[in-house]
């Protein structure tokens, strides 16, 4: 009798000598060249504008070029151009890096990250907005984003607050929209999804190796994603909202929320 035996191709740990001796000539090529960048920010960054917006571009580029990131682009992007905020869906680290590399934006983060080692300091020689979440602060940090998108700053926020296993979008929080209420501010929310890893499509079983949430150790997450290559991540820009059309923040929150909400579930 012949037994058929049930082969299942693993897109995880199939990384030929090859691949892992490429990945680490480019790792010491970004190595290089990202320290020539953090010295030319930390020198000329605020000297010459144009750099402190540009130089974290290429540096997320870089990222994205070392660990096999191929991006593909759905929507009216050209549309975004005009844009004061940003927004998206939040499932892991890889995600800044990937729209980062797309325009010069600054992130939002919790003040907690600014005292993370080697994180923090290339958070904020990539100019991170650093916030605090104490209901005591908020008034402060609404002040503070204000002042920055009346500036012609463009702002990148994560509404979920934190990363989701990837299964889901999580509930946003309106607070993340304090600074948007009835102003006359543009925002252009996107949908971020990985949806192949080594050529094969992600599931819900896989969708963990690449995100990070909960009490993940960050170390060994980062050394797995280091050896997934390629991965498909798919950004779908929806269309632009005006904050001004909506009567509060909650409102305008959860309609954003619905949106993403729906398109994730649907891509899924």
């Amino acid at each position: 009798m012949t037994v058929k035996q049930n082969i299942y191709y693993s897109p995880i740990d199939n990384l030929s000598y090859l691949d892992h001796l490429i990945f680490n000539i480019k790792l010491s090529i970004v190595l290089v060249f990202s320290i020539i960048l953090i010295l030319a920010m930390i020198i000329f960054g605020k000297i010459i504008p144009f750099w402190g917006k540009w130089l974290p571009v290429i540096f997320h580029k870089l990222i994205i070029w070392l660990i096999s990131v191929h991006i593909e682009c759905e929507g009216e992007i050209n549309k975004s151009n005009d844009c004061n905020l940003y927004i998206s869906n939040h499932l892991s680290y890889l995600d800044i890096p990937i729209l980062g590399s797309k325009c010069p934006v600054r992130f939002v983060a919790k003040s907690e990250v600014e005292n993370w080692p080697l994180v923090g300091f290339l958070a904020k020689l990539g100019r991170t907005i650093f916030i605090s979440r104490n209901r005591s602060d908020s008034l402060n940090q609404k002040n503070k984003i204000v002042k920055l998108l009346s500036s012609d700053e463009k702002i990148f926020i994560f509404p979920e607050g934190t990363t989701s296993d990837g299964n889901r979008v999580l509930d946003f929080k309106s607070s993340s929209f304090s600074a948007l209420e009835g102003q006359n501010y543009d925002i252009q929310p996107i949908v971020i999804i990985y949806s192949d890893l080594n050529g094969i499509p992600i599931n819900r079983w896989l969708r963990p190796v690449i995100a990070w949430y909960g009490d993940m150790d960050l170390k060994p997450h980062l050394s797995k994603l280091a050896s997934l290559r390629p991965i498909k991540a798919r950004l779908i820009y929806l269309d632009k909202v005006n904050a001004k059309k909506f009567s509060n923040r909650k409102d305008l929150s959860k309609y954003l929320e619905n949106k993403i909400k729906n398109v994730y579930s649907s891509a899924l």
